[in-house]
């Protein structure tokens, strides 16, 4: 998996012969990539490192000690910077919401401004693509693996600016006069929960547990979603008199 802002690192394969029975396959564990990360920031270069390895194997992998064995620093060199494990996810977690907002920057860069739907789909589909493409990173950003989320004052401003920008489109959608009573904010949220459950069922390969007719794919069901989402919001509109 390609780690953001770096090449992919090529990992050999073990070696077999033709003539001996194929060894037991060992854990493939992650290799530096020569020439990559110099240490110019080293806080930088050590959650470019923790990425790489919660991408490639997994949280139960992730440790200071690998993270620093991987950007060849010493062991004490991520505690400096982290405190311990769980700071370090948290810096992790909220690289992955400023990639987030970068890639939907990028995406509403190519729609109109004043093609509200357009601005919608574009910042739910590429919410519900990172998810797809980042599955590690997506599930480190919104799940249990990492604990005292509000000692971090930069996951919660990586946060907060993700949402931000999901609401900053469905508010220019919001009809007027509304008789609903939710608040702009629960209408943004509602919008994001819809989104992130279709993530989330993407992300672990499940589809729609009853299905009728031929089954549909990620980008169907996604586009259905954006539909769904713009129907919802103009049903807000206040009937007329």
């Amino acid at each position: 998996m390609t780690v953001q802002g770096g090449a992919s690192p090529k990992i050999a394969p073990p070696m077999t012969t033709a003539a001996s029975p194929s060894p037991r396959r060992k854990p493939v564990r992650a290799v530096k990539p020569e020439g990559q990360w110099h240490h110019g920031n080293l806080r930088e270069s050590l959650i470019q490192w923790g990425t790489h390895l919660l991408d490639t194997e997994g949280s139960e992998a992730m440790s200071l000690r690998a993270t620093a064995k991987l950007a060849g620093v010493s062991q004490g060199a991520p505690a400096h910077h982290f405190g311990d494990k769980n700071g370090l996810l948290a810096a992790i977690a909220a690289r992955g919401f400023r990639d987030l907002v970068a890639q939907r920057q990028r995406r509403l860069a190519s729609v109109d401004p004043a093609d509200g739907p357009g601005q919608l789909r574009a910042v739910l589909l590429t919410y519900i693509a990172f998810a797809q493409a980042h599955p590690a990173r997506f599930q480190l950003m919104f799940g249990p693996l990492l604990g005292r989320r509000d000692d971090y004052p930069e996951l919660r401003e990586a946060g907060t600016a993700s949402f931000a920008m999901l609401r900053s489109v469905v508010l220019p959608l919001l009809p007027s006069p509304r008789t609903d009573t939710l608040s702009e904010d629960e209408v943004a949220n509602i919008v994001w929960a819809a989104a992130h459950g279709l993530a989330t069922l993407h992300m672990h390969g499940r589809g729609a547990p009853i299905r009728s007719g031929p089954r549909q794919s990620t980008e169907q069901t996604s586009e259905a979603l954006v539909r769904f989402c713009l129907l919802a919001i103009a049903g807000l509109a206040a009937p007329p008199r």
